[in-house]
């Protein structure tokens, strides 16, 4: 999933809560432009902060590996040519 995605996500479920930035950035004790960049997809900061938001609106961060994807008939065709 996209930061961007993920920023659309926590944005959407701010305003469900009725929150505005400024009041989850005075709950977080952070600057209101650091949860607008996390909101953008932008934000390259700390991950805690990232973390705070996420649990402040009801959300956990969590890892998993990425399926290995599988190469389609197109990109096998060059594979086992014989010179």
């Amino acid at each position: 999933m996209s930061r961007a995605t993920i920023g659309l996500q926590l944005k959407t479920e701010r305003k469900k809560q009725k929150f505005s930035q400024l009041d989850a950035a005075e709950k977080l004790s952070c600057d209101r432009a650091v949860l607008s960049r996390i909101e953008n997809g932008r934000f390259q900061g700390s991950l805690q902060i990232y973390e705070r938001y996420l649990n402040l609106l009801g959300f956990e961060l969590t890892i998993s590996p990425i399926a290995p994807s599988r190469p389609s008939l197109d990109n096998m065709e060059g594979l086992y040519d014989d010179d």
